[in-house]
């Protein structure tokens, strides 16, 4: 058998291991330095998606800094004095609803022309105790599903997804009807720059309103501050339609041509996600033919 080489018989070999070994020992500190820090800025990042992710304080509503809040708005705490209960599900039944329309935008002057021409044909008075032009859902869902959008300009995550709604009406308008339901408000009392009748902005405080009149002048200042294209209708004073829906903060629900709900989100303040309704339009309603 030939003899073990050893530090005392072989003292080259002695040195070559010693060096082999600080190099292991170099490269080990070395790696583990890099996991720290690589584990300290994924820490980091998280920390900071946290915080952008985070409600403020009340602090911060008092500033105006939440959701992009322009200079000089308050966003007041939210108004929990009703609660109302999310007793419907996809495939019931939606309640059937009358409601007055907002001015503001076309379409709201061109629904409300139809309903007049419908009212007409049916033998109804255009005069009647119907004063204001209305939007009924029977009529809206006769030919075509659709989409309901409950909210309030004073809910900041509602107000920053209206855009993106209204873009998704115009490009399915053509597939579906869409309504603006306007409810209760989210922040009563929150200061917001708005536009008002002579389309001039300023900073204008929101109350939550006594009078169906204050509401829909409240509706009509939402159209013209956001440039919405779709019709907006308004709820009753007793919230009856917001109630029977539930949907404050905000909702949207899509109801089928036989009267049934197809589609619904639960009652929250981001409840209105623009891509997630385009996503489900674009999959459940067929292209429109030429």
């Amino acid at each position: 058998m030939l003899p073990l080489r050893t530090a005392r018989n072989n003292p080259q070999h002695s040195v070559f291991n010693d060096r082999v070994y600080s190099m292991r020992i170099f490269k080990g500190a070395t790696m583990r330095a890099a996991v720290i820090l690589f584990t300290a800025l994924l820490v980091s990042i998280a920390a900071i998606d946290s915080t952008c992710g985070q409600a403020p304080n009340r602090a911060a509503r008092g500033r105006g800094g939440r959701f992009g809040a322009k200079p000089g708005e308050i966003i007041t705490p939210p108004d929990r004095s009703e609660r109302w209960a999310n007793q419907l599900r996809v495939g019931g039944i939606a309640p059937e609803f009358t409601l007055p329309l907002a001015g503001g935008t076309d379409e709201a002057v061109a629904l409300a022309e139809r309903s007049k021409r419908n009212a007409r044909r049916k033998g109804e008075s255009a005069n009647g105790a119907q004063k204001q032009p209305a939007v009924f859902l029977k009529e809206l869902r006769a030919k075509k599903p659709v989409v309901l959008i409950f909210g309030s300009v004073t809910c900041p995550p509602f107000r920053s997804q209206l855009d993106g709604i209204d873009d998704v009406y115009l490009d399915f308008r053509d597939r579906a009807e869409f309504v603006f339901v306007y409810i209760r408000e989210a922040h009563p009392d929150s200061v917001l720059s708005l536009v008002d009748e002579n389309r001039s902005t300023s900073l204008m405080k929101v109350p939550q309103p006594d009078t169906l009149d204050e509401r829909s002048q409240i509706a009509a200042t939402c159209g013209r501050t956001l440039e919405l294209s779709m019709p907006i209708a308004v709820d009753s004073i007793d919230n009856r339609v917001g109630r029977a829906y539930a949907g404050w903060p905000n909702r949207m629900l899509v109801v089928g041509t036989d009267g049934r709900i197809l589609f619904a989100t639960d009652p929250a303040p981001r409840a209105t996600d623009a891509f997630r309704l385009r996503a489900w339009l674009e999959v459940n309603l067929p292209t429109a033919s030429h």
